[in-house]
């Protein structure tokens, strides 16, 4: 049975679940804030457990000629001068996992996910930010910020994708929580690669994915693809000493930098002081949280299929119950090992640094493992089955083998 369903918000996480849900069937309605599509953002790494949920959506093919090939794989380095602690080759992930790691723009990836939604059938509202949603089980009362006029919508489901200050979350009830501070800003900019090219250190960046871990910061660097472009990105993340209340994604000067990444590695300080195009965000922490735009998508695809197992109206609510029960374990796992990641991406020096450093080191050896192994089960975050229940699971098949259960094939 096809249901009528109405998406709150036109990023990542709701244009993924718009064709999840297209594509089984039902009736998908966005509605989006802003007068238009307005992608923003910076670099992405779409790992194999995101690649694997596109391509059975049916857009992994659109978003290749978006992505970028490097001749080289991931890498992490010591902050300060450099060295490799871990390197992967170029193949690594697609040979463990089944999809290549691809760094992509976060415009790129919104761009395809669009297109392919309008394609489906999926309809958009435009100019419609919602400010307070009512829910009678048959039909939600939207209103309008621009107006503070009531649109009514019937739906069967409403989807919040709305972002870290959703008003779908604050509908919710009282479990739903605001977003606080985390204490921590992103700092995220490009530069041409024509500029990169100029100088061999940097050149050599325009081949790979590199991280670098250092004191109160940590910075990712790689090669995106932004149109006909190539561009090379960086994300900064440093912590800060105080709280601010900048707006979210304004330009920002990279000057005041030098007092977190004064230390690093020179090639660093050279991709930071030639940027031309950086913007700013706060990192900021809302419940429940996942791991950014892969996760979202496994949780459109899932969701999709949890829905198709419900044949009428009534069975919406278990059917939404097993959704939550599939995904919260391996979000809340994942949740805390990307906050556990942080922290210790930006560990002062010290023996916990150098602790730290050489776990990593031995990281390249427990890595190999194969993707499909104990997919459903929670490994513990270190373990040599972490790295592939995260980046080569399954999301579909575990959903499925969850609903075989109990509902039956």
């Amino acid at each position: 049975m096809g249901f009528d369903i109405v998406i709150i918000g036109a990023g990542i996480a709701g244009l993924g679940s718009a064709i999840a849900l297209r594509n089984k069937g039902h009736q998908v309605t966005v509605l989006e804030a802003t007068t238009e599509l307005q992608p923003v953002g910076g670099i992405i790494v779409l790992q194999a457990n995101a690649n694997r949920i596109l391509d059975g959506l049916g857009v992994y093919q659109a978003l290749l000629p978006s992505c970028t090939k490097l001749p080289q794989g991931p890498s992490t380095r010591r902050y300060d001068n450099g060295e490799y602690l871990v390197k992967k080759p170029a193949d690594f992930h697609e040979k463990e996992y089944g999809y290549p790691l691809w760094p992509l723009h976060r415009a790129e990836l919104q761009r395809v996910l669009y297109n392919a939604a309008i394609d489906r059938g999926v309809a958009f509202r435009f100019g419609n930010r919602v400010v307070s949603i009512e829910d009678d089980d048959t039909s939600v009362s939207i209103t309008l910020a621009d107006s503070q006029r009531a649109l009514k919508i019937a739906a069967d489901v409403i989807v919040g994708a709305d972002g870290v200050e959703s008003q779908v979350r604050r509908s919710v009830g009282s479990d739903a929580c605001s977003p606080i501070d985390s204490g921590m800003t992103v700092i995220r900019g490009f530069i041409s690669e024509d500029t990169a090219r100029l100088d061999p250190e940097t050149a050599v960046l325009m081949e790979e994915i590199g991280l670098w871990c250092g004191p109160k910061a940590s910075i990712a660097i790689m090669p995106v693809r932004l149109g006909e472009n190539t561009l090379l990105g960086f994300d900064c993340c440093y912590r800060r000493d105080e709280v601010i209340d900048d707006e979210q994604g304004k330009e920002q000067c990279v000057k005041h930098l030098g007092q977190f990444y004064g230390e690093f590695d020179s090639v660093v300080q050279k991709v930071l002081f030639q940027a031309e195009d950086v913007r700013t965000w706060r990192l900021m922490e809302a419940k429940p949280s996942s791991w950014g735009g892969g996760m979202a998508l496994e949780d459109g695809a899932v969701l999709a299929e949890c829905l198709e197992r419900a044949g009428h109206l009534k069975d919406i609510s278990g059917a939404l119950n097993m959704f939550q029960m599939i995904r919260q374990p391996r979000c809340t796992r994942v949740q805390e090992w990307s906050a556990r990641k942080g922290r210790r991406a930006t560990l002062p020096d010290g023996s916990e640094q150098m602790e730290r450093d050489t776990n990593l080191k031995s990281f390249n050896g427990w890595m190999k493992l194969g993707a499909t192994r104990n997919i459903g089960e929670l490994p513990e975050p270190e373990s040599p089955a972490w790295k592939p229940w995260l980046s080569g699971y399954d999301a579909v098949r575990v959903a499925n083998r969850e609903l075989d259960r109990i509902y039956g094939t």
